[in-house]
């Protein structure tokens, strides 16, 4: 019985000791999982699986070094960044600034469009005030979900975000691991491919577009290592258990992905469905991964799961980009030492970054700019489309992936004073491949686009 007790108290201990990792997770499994991986295993059967686990493979020590910098030094890499010269924060500013109002347009839209399918009656009562088009209600919806994003982060911040993702992560999961499990079984002929169609444009765009968020876009490393610096709460933290936590929700993001392209090439390629072009239908679709092996009855707790999933990403992203350009701010005020993050750690204090008033204001004018991006953009009818809408934010991730990864890197190689403190030999190695892969990709991808 003590040892049952004793077995049972350290697993609620590490449980309770996750935390910044599976909001890296929250915020990744959005729109790069329930649409672009799902999107993959449609347009490229099993193929697909290779693009994922390449994206992600690549991009994890870039991941990884924001919640190493952040456990080392009790600074976000924001500061490693400013160690590196103040034109590295300008252009992490541009990147942020670039990407902001269309990262939360396509987050939010998704997760509009699932509460649409999970509640029918919205769209009876949209409509009775003139709002008819499947684009004009998801726009509609998408503001009042930012408004109750607000509302959850003023009132609950960082603990809440936590509580969130301790509760939806293992429901998805294990939801997404049933379902594939009784999908996999009509695997076959067009949809078990190896190689991805590189010969065709199209196919290219798509596979940039999934690398460019796979597991998410690399700009997250700095959410990450502020979610760190806040979890710790002014206290000093373990190295090892920091990276443990990372390592756990980085790992679920990988399993997840393959899980949705599994989805999407059991059910959609091999039945030739094809992605409709909004939001709502787009939600209905994914929704119909599920139901479609597990029954009807399941809808309803499917869509609930989802959606969940994706207002937990919602919430995440509507918190990181104000968090982040807080910091920033911050960060373009000091003049660092290479020891001052280092100093606060043994001592035993984090640093808050960012003012109060600087989160709200950039929420507020993000919440304002992608609302009206899904109002004058998507509800138009000669406007951009849903799936251009995420393609663009995707691509334009990829594009600019080697220059943050290279960033991260000298942030934890160069930027952390004592040897002992940096990332082992491997996770060097590991970098500079990934750097060098994220690179060529990339530069190959802009020259044949400007080219053609």
């Amino acid at each position: 019985m003590t040892t049952s007790t004793s077995s049972e108290s350290r697993i609620s201990k590490r449980w309770r000791a996750f935390g910044p990792g599976l909001l890296f997770a929250g915020a990744a499994v959005g729109v790069s999982h329930v649409v672009q991986s799902t999107r993959g295993g449609a347009e490229m059967g099993t193929a697909a699986v290779l693009v994922v686990v390449i994206g992600c493979l690549v991009k994890w020590p870039s991941f990884r070094f924001g919640a190493h910098y952040a456990a080392v030094t009790g600074r976000s890499l924001l500061h490693g960044y400013r160690l590196q010269g103040r034109w590295v924060l300008v252009a992490f500013a541009l990147l942020t600034a670039s990407i902001l109002f269309t990262t939360l347009a396509a987050v939010t839209v998704v997760t509009a469009g699932l509460l649409l399918s999970l509640a029918p009656p919205i769209e009876g009562v949209l409509g009775s005030v003139g709002i008819g088009s499947d684009a004009g209600q998801a726009a509609a919806v998408s503001a009042v979900l930012l408004a109750i994003t607000a509302v959850l982060l003023a009132s609950g911040g960082y603990r809440l975000l936590e509580g969130l993702m301790k509760f939806v992560m293992p429901v998805l999961v294990v939801a997404t691991l049933v379902v594939t499990a009784m999908a996999i079984r009509g695997l076959g002929g067009s949809t078990l491919t190896f190689l991805p169609p590189v010969d065709d444009p199209a196919s290219r765009t798509m596979m940039a577009a999934m690398v460019g968020w796979m597991p998410a876009p690399i700009d997250i490393a700095v959410w990450s290592s502020l979610w760190t610096i806040a979890r710790a709460g002014g206290r000093s933290m373990e190295r090892r258990r920091v990276l443990e936590d990372f390592d756990a929700g980085f790992i679920s993001t990988l399993v997840l992905a393959i899980l949705f392209v599994l989805l999407g090439a059991s059910v959609m390629r091999e039945s030739g469905i094809d992605f409709r072009g909004s939001s709502v239908g787009f939600s209905n679709q994914v929704i119909d991964l599920y139901t479609t092996n597990l029954g009807d009855w399941s809808r309803p707790l499917i869509a609930s799961v989802i959606f969940v999933a994706m207002l937990s990403t919602t919430v995440t992203v509507a918190d990181g980009f104000p968090r982040t350009v807080a910091a920033l701010f911050r960060a373009f005020g000091e003049t660092p030492r290479p020891s001052d993050g280092v100093s606060d750690v043994t001592s035993g204090a984090t640093r808050c970054e960012g003012s109060p008033a600087v989160y709200w204001a950039v929420f507020i004018v993000g919440a304002i700019g992608a609302v009206a991006i899904l109002t004058f953009g998507l509800a138009r009818k000669d406007g951009i489309t849903f799936t251009g809408l995420v393609d663009f934010v995707t691509v334009t991730s990829f594009i600019a992936a080697p220059a943050l990864a290279w960033f991260n890197h000298r942030s934890v190689f160069r930027s952390i004073p004592r040897v002992e403190d940096r990332p082992s030999r491997l996770w060097y190695a590991w970098s500079w491949f990934g750097i060098s892969v994220l690179g060529i990709f990339a530069t190959a991808y802009v020259v044949e686009r400007v080219a053609g």
